[in-house]
């Protein structure tokens, strides 16, 4: 069987750095319904997915502690182990702060009349994984954290994805996507450096993938009805724009996202092989006003090699 080796100090094609921003957003003047240029079914799928945002950045976090144990016994190196330990710090510390601002958005949703349809069932399927070897929950936060990772760069790529957002909302989704780029490479090479096995990799996605599509389908779905606009033609429209549209419009999702979402499955991927490492960084330095930054850190990433 071939073996991959990590090794640390290779140059990577991705950003190494790693900031936790405090978002200078104000809700306390809601926002409208139908935020994203007045279209139902774009602002009814985006909320949809914060609404799950927040037990999912938790789980993520507690994958991340539940594997402590596994460092002391698995990486020889107190060096490397303590610089590890300071990146998944900072990684926490991002996840956190993006829980806590999707709480904020969340509690105005709720006030608007929408309900929460899948947070029930997210609970339950991670008790589930509290049960089970640690490097389970580690190998799903690896599967949704690609997940994310393809669809944050996508809106950071093409600015005509989000050029219809409310200005507040839009400032909120792409400081989202920012940190979601920085920190993509974390808790796969922490899986992988614990020795995290393919199959498990493998499985975790294909179970993430038809999670996050059924969570996404159900919650937008109740979204639309509470907004009154499920059966809408304009809805009907506005679903398949989204997902079959031309991108220079900042439509056609499936088109922008199979690809890169199915590098996944490839046996020797790794995260730093998609992606522009200036992207994230152009972004950082052109919206620097828009947070503060509480704590500057940097990533160290494991190249694979024969």
């Amino acid at each position: 069987m071939k073996t991959i080796k990590y090794t640390m100090n290779v140059p990577q094609p991705t950003s190494a750095s790693m900031t936790i921003r405090a978002l200078q957003v104000d809700f306390s003047q809601g926002f409208d319904r139908r935020w994203f240029g007045g279209d139902a079914f774009r602002s009814a799928y985006f909320n949809a997915m914060s609404m799950t945002f927040p037990l999912g950045e938790q789980s993520f976090i507690d994958s991340i502690k539940g594997v402590d144990h596994l460092i002391d016994e698995r990486i020889e190196s107190p060096a490397e182990r303590a610089a590890l330990r300071a990146q998944l710090t900072d990684f926490s510390a991002q996840e956190a702060t993006h829980r806590h601002i999707h709480a904020q958005y969340n509690t105005v949703l709720a006030k608007q009349g929408f309900e929460n349809a899948v947070e029930k069932r997210i609970e339950k399927r991670l008790v589930r994984y509290s049960k089970e070897h640690p490097m389970n929950l580690l190998a799903a936060t690896c599967a949704y954290e690609h997940y994310t990772a393809i669809l944050s760069e996508t809106l950071l790529k093409n600015p005509a994805t989000s050029s219809a957002m409310h200005p507040m909302m839009r400032r909120l989704w792409l400081w989202h996507a920012l940190e979601e780029t920085e920190h993509k490479v974390v808790a796969f090479d922490l899986y992988k450096r614990l020795g995290g096995h393919e199959k498990g990799r493998i499985v975790a996605y294909l179970l993430a993938m038809v999670f996050m599509q059924i969570d996404a389908f159900l919650q937008t779905t109740n979204n639309l009805r509470r907004d009154g606009a499920l059966w809408k033609p304009s809805t009907l429209w506005g679903m398949l724009t989204f997902y079959f549209g031309r991108p220079s419009k900042g439509n056609g999702w499936i088109w922008m996202t199979t690809r890169p979402l199915l590098a996944y499955f490839k046996r020797d991927f790794h995260p730093n092989q998609l992606g522009k490492a200036d992207l994230p960084q152009a972004y950082a330095s052109e919206h620097a006003l828009d947070w503060r930054v509480v704590r500057s850190g940097s990533i160290t990433s494991y190249q694979q090699t024969a």
